[in-house]
């Protein structure tokens, strides 16, 4: 059972009106303009400050396609469409393996975890960020315990228009 928890499972992406054709194509669209990187917990501290929304998400890598988290599968295809829509870059950051991130394994030393740090409490969490690298707000609980994607999207639209 353990095993097939910690597996990547693979992102439906979803938008709240329909769902989308081909995941892997939004992907791209967001990379080829430039609204989309992907990071691992190392590579983190060497991302250049910009205005963005940042993805913490059940991976290894940071990839909005997969996820052993359950809710970062229901939320990732939300936060891709408000990029897409929004036309915000958003940064996918892996904060590593279940067994990385869950306290009842190593997860108590997860560098995001740490309180002088981020003070990640769960993922999905999304991040809104000035062009300083300054924390502008943060939406955690409100997209992990949301189950319709229409309301999700309403919540982070509601965000980027307070903050950007």
């Amino acid at each position: 059972y353990h095993q097939q928890q910690q597996q990547q499972q693979p992102v439906k992406l979803i938008s709240s009106r329909r769902a989308m054709a081909d995941p892997a194509a939004v992907v791209e669209e967001l990379k080829a303009k430039g609204h989309l990187e992907t990071t691992d917990v190392a590579g983190y501290a060497a991302v250049t400050k910009a205005s963005r929304m940042i993805m913490f998400t059940g991976s290894k890598d940071g990839s909005p396609l997969t996820s052993w988290c359950p809710d970062c599968n229901r939320s990732l295809p939300v936060v891709m469409s408000c990029a897409q829509s929004s036309g915000i870059p958003v940064l996918v950051v892996g904060v590593g393996d279940r067994d990385d991130w869950k306290m009842d394994a190593r997860g108590a030393s997860n560098p995001f975890r740490k309180k002088d740090g981020l003070a990640l409490t769960g993922v999905p969490t999304l991040l809104f960020m000035d062009a300083k690298g300054e924390e502008l707000h943060r939406l955690t609980g409100e997209i992990e315990n949301e189950r319709d994607p229409a309301k999700m999207k309403e919540k982070i639209e509601e965000v980027l228009k307070k903050v950007y």
